[in-house]
């Protein structure tokens, strides 16, 4: 992985899906509007991140028998409100692919259903 190289970033229906329904609402039913408004900011902003770097993430544990090399990093808002940023890198086309934004408090095996 190049040094300085820049990565396209590619968000996977099913993690936007996940976002969608378990995410957005959990933060809206939890926080004020302008706090779960600027939490939404802070976890887009973090997957962004990934463009640079983006091998610096964990692998996951429960993803390893999969075929790509599955690697998350961790967005924790809170103890109690912590977001997995789950992705593969595609090195051939600078690409990350963020695969799911898994809250910590789901069942681990449900890690499985987006992949």
């Amino acid at each position: 992985m190049g040094e300085g190289k820049l990565y396209k970033i590619v968000i996977a229906r099913p993690a936007v899906i996940r976002y969608q329904k378990h995410v957005l609402p959990y933060l809206y039913e939890n926080f004020s509007f302008d706090r779960a408004t600027e939490i939404d900011e802070k976890i887009i902003r973090k997957a962004g991140t990934l463009s640079n770097k983006p091998a610096r993430g964990s692998r996951e544990k429960y993803l390893t028998e999969s075929r790509e090399d599955f690697r998350f990093i961790l967005h924790k808002e809170t103890r109690h409100f912590e977001i997995k940023i789950i992705y593969f890198i595609k090195e051939e086309e600078s690409t990350v692919y963020i695969t799911d934004f898994f809250p910590t408090k789901m069942s681990p095996e449900r890690i499985k259903d987006n992949q």
